[in-house]
């Protein structure tokens, strides 16, 4: 685990801090293991069932994570297990039963321990370490006259700084490296040019194409019936996410997320949507969730994606290539090389055909962002042209 700072824990207090102990009860069930998760939330405005639910939430997507199981579900696991809903809990098929072990609470602070019966079933490849860089523009706001509540215009700037970030601490392999300094339409029959053009400026295989669907404000007035509560606005988050292969082309995942928290801030204020007032906000920590979860999904997504380059150069039978240091590569790793070409069948739809080139290639030297690879089969590197492929073996 990573070493945090005094000041790194007060910042991340609303989240949870898990300790794990590991269980020897098979209970009867081939590779059955309990995991055991022992969260803290910080009780923020008195509402001590969000930091429950936030306590509970992290703790459990902690303990799936050490046990190498899915976290797509994690939301939906937690709410099944605050409202005791046994169908929602055993949905997953990875968990087969999940308990809410103890609830305390000392001052401000809440401890939620939960215990789940994990059956992993995290995808095993060779792929799933190597390190995966990802290039996006600022997402684009569906409609940009909802930032007027809380002068909000350069939210889409802010959200994506904060995904950047988060990618880089909630993973180890995944790398939001090259963040165009624009939103970006892509209409939709030139969407695989420029996402190839996108992966090509940035030096990156994976290219993130997000929209910000919605965050409105809804009012809520206090009733006749309720006159010592006050008015409460709420905001909704929404956002739609594809994930592209720049490089071998095609998209390897769509998928929106939906949340609605309570605004805290006055309708007249205005708020720094880069300060930490607003990301420790309910509403800030709303949308930190569903960026973890988009984070998560992308990983699961990539994990057995082939890391794969370009041909740079070619020179005295030498072929440097885009994949270095910085993406997992090291002298003496084999790679595959090959041509890849567009053919249209009759009907005008498009098809990309992979050709390898013979041989057996391997890395010479290693450097940032760049190698250089032999043929050590032959040492010739006739037909290799720049801007053919490499990907690691």
């Amino acid at each position: 685990m990573r070493q945090a700072s005094r000041t790194t824990l007060m910042t991340l207090l609303p989240k949870v801090m898990a300790v794990f102990c590991l269980l020897s009860l098979v209970a009867g069930q081939a590779h059955a293991v309990w995991y055991e998760a022992t969260g803290q939330a910080v009780v923020i405005n008195g509402d001590k069932e969000a930091a429950k639910r936030t306590a509970t939430q992290d703790a459990l997507k902690q303990a799936m994570l050490f046990a190498g199981a899915s976290v797509q579900s994690v939301a939906k696991l937690t709410n099944g297990l605050l409202k005791n809903e046994e169908m929602t809990i055993r949905s997953t098929g990875e968990v087969e039963q999940l308990e809410l072990v103890s609830e305390t609470y000392n001052g401000d602070v809440v401890t939620v321990a939960v215990r789940a019966d994990i059956f992993p079933k995290g995808k095993v490849c060779a792929a799933q370490h190597d390190q995966k860089h990802f290039a996006t523009t600022h997402f684009r706001i569906r409609n940009r006259a909802q930032l007027t509540q809380g002068n909000i215009p350069h939210f889409d700037k802010a959200f994506t700084q904060r995904l950047a970030k988060a990618m880089q601490e909630q993973t180890d392999n995944l790398s939001l490296t090259y963040v165009a300094p624009h939103t970006a339409k892509f209409d939709s029959r030139y969407t695989d040019k420029n996402v190839r053009t996108l992966s090509d400026q940035s030096n990156t295989q994976f290219v993130i194409i997000g929209v910000i669907d919605d965050l409105g404000v809804t009012q809520t007035e206090a009733s006749v019936f309720t006159p010592w509560r006050s008015d409460t606005s709420h905001r909704a988050f929404a956002m739609s996410v594809q994930v592209y292969d720049g490089i071998n082309g095609g998209m390897l995942f769509s998928s929106s997320y939906n949340t609605n928290e309570e605004w805290t801030f006055d309708r007249f204020e205005d708020v720094d949507e880069f300060s930490s007032t607003f990301w420790q906000s309910r509403y800030g920590q709303a949308v930190d969730s569903s960026m973890s979860q988009l984070i998560e999904d992308i990983k699961e997504v990539t994990a057995c994606q082939p890391i794969t380059g370009r041909v740079i150069n070619i020179a005295n039978n030498q072929i440097s290539v885009s994949l270095g240091r910085d993406n997992g590569i090291s002298e003496k790793d084999e790679l595959h090389l090959y041509q890849a070409r567009e053919v249209v069948d009759n009907r005008g739809k498009r098809y990309l055909q992979y050709t390898l080139y013979p041989g057996t290639f391997v890395v010479d030297s290693a450097y940032g962002n760049s190698s250089v690879v032999v043929n050590t089969t032959s040492g010739i590197t006739a037909n290799i042209q720049e801007n053919d492929f490499v990907v690691k073996k």
